[in-house]
C-alpha cells in the first residue's frame, strides 16, 4: 500500500479544532492522526469511527469507558476501540500538566498492511473491533522506550511508518489478560448499565432510582459528581450512538430507527442528531458508508 498518510500534528489545545459534536475525528481519506498535546480535553462522552490510542505522558484524570472508570496516571495506554463511548475527566487545575499522546488510525488500512505480521495482525484486529470493550495497559516500566518512539515519528509518515510504529508499540504490550482493570462500584456506573439495558424504552429516574435502591436526587447527584454529565445528556449520548450505527449498518428509515433507539418523535430526533452530530440522519448515512 503506496499512498501516503497524512498525519496532523498539533502541539497546543490552542490549536485543536473546537467541536461540540458527538462523533469526532473522521479520517476521510487520511490513514493516521498523530497528536502530542498539552492539556486538551472533551469534556462530554463522545466517539470516533476509528481507533484511539491514548497514552498518558504527565498528569493525571479519570477516563471512563464501558461503563467503568479508570485511573489516568503516567505511564497508562488505553485503547478505545470504532464506535465505544468514552470520556476522559482532568482536573481543571491539573490541567497544566496534563500531557498525552493520541493516535487515530485507519485500523481497515493499517491491517491490510500488516498482512505479512500476523500475529500484530490479529491483535490490532482484536482491538479494533467496532464497539467493542477499551483495553487498558500500565506500560510505565516501558516509557523512556514509547518516549523515544512516539518522539522518532514526524509527519508526512507512509503507511508503512504507520506499520512500524504499531508493530514497535504492539511488541511492548503485556498480554491481553493482563489489561488493568477498571472500577465499577460507583453510582455512575450502576446507571450507565442500566441505561444500557433500557435506552429504547421512556426514561424513567423513578424506577432508575428504585433499581438502586437510592432517592432520585441522590441518583442525579451522584452522577453528575462522578461524571461531570447529568443523566439525560448521557442517554441522550447513548441513543445517539445507537442510531448511528443502525443508520450504517441497516436499511431501515430514520423514523423506525428513532423509534428503536428511545426517540418517540422523529423530527426531535432529526433535530437532537443534526446537533450532536452536525448531519441530519440522511446526510450522515449518505456521507459515511462503510464506516
Amino acid at each position: 500500500m503506496n499512498r501516503r498518510a497524512k498525519v496532523e500534528f498539533y502541539c497546543t489545545m490552542r490549536e485543536m479544532p473546537k467541536s461540540d459534536h458527538l462523533e469526532l475525528i473522521t479520517l476521510n481519506d487520511t490513514i493516521v492522526s498523530f497528536s502530542r498535546l498539552f492539556a486538551n480535553t472533551v469534556r462530554y462522552h463522545h466517539w470516533h469511527q476509528c481507533l484511539e490510542i491514548l497514552y498518558v505522558e504527565e498528569g493525571f484524570g479519570v477516563a471512563i469507558v464501558d461503563n467503568r472508570h479508570y485511573t489516568m496516571r503516567p505511564g497508562r495506554l488505553f485503547f478505545f476501540p470504532p464506535f465505544t463511548l468514552h470520556k476522559v475527566m482532568v482536573d481543571e487545575q491539573a490541567e497544566a500538566i496534563y500531557r498525552r499522546t493520541i493516535i487515530h488510525l485507519d485500523h481497515h488500512a493499517v491491517l491490510k498492511v500488516l498482512r505479512d505480521f500476523p500475529q500484530t495482525q490479529q491483535r490490532l484486529q482484536k482491538l479494533s473491533r467496532r464497539g467493542g470493550e477499551a483495553w487498558v495497559a500500565d506500560m510505565a516500566d516501558c516509557h523512556p522506550h514509547i518516549h523515544h518512539l512516539f518522539s522518532g515519528y514526524h509527519p508526512p509518515l507512509t503507511s508503512e511508518s504507520v506499520a512500524s510504529l504499531i508493530i514497535s508499540l504492539f511488541a511492548m504490550l503485556p498480554d491481553d489478560k493482563d489489561g488493568a482493570p477498571g472500577s465499577s462500584h460507583g453510582i455512575a456506573s450502576q446507571v450507565m448499565f442500566w441505561l444500557d439495558e433500557h435506552y429504547q424504552q421512556k426514561f424513567s429516574l423513578d424506577a432508575l432510582a428504585g433499581k438502586l435502591g437510592k432517592s432520585r436526587s441522590y441518583v442525579s447527584r451522584k452522577f453528575h459528581a462522578e461524571t461531570g454529565e447529568k443523566i439525560h445528556d448521557y442517554l441522550n449520548t447513548l441513543r445517539l450512538r445507537k442510531a448511528c450505527e443502525c443508520l450504517l449498518h441497516s436499511n431501515e428509515s430514520v423514523r423506525d430507527i428513532a423509534t428503536r433507539v428511545g426517540f418517540s418523535d422523529v423530527t426531535y430526533f432529526i433535530s437532537a442528531f443534526k446537533k450532536g452530530i452536525g448531519e441530519t440522519p440522511l446526510q450522515y448515512r449518505k456521507n459515511h458508508p462503510g464506516a
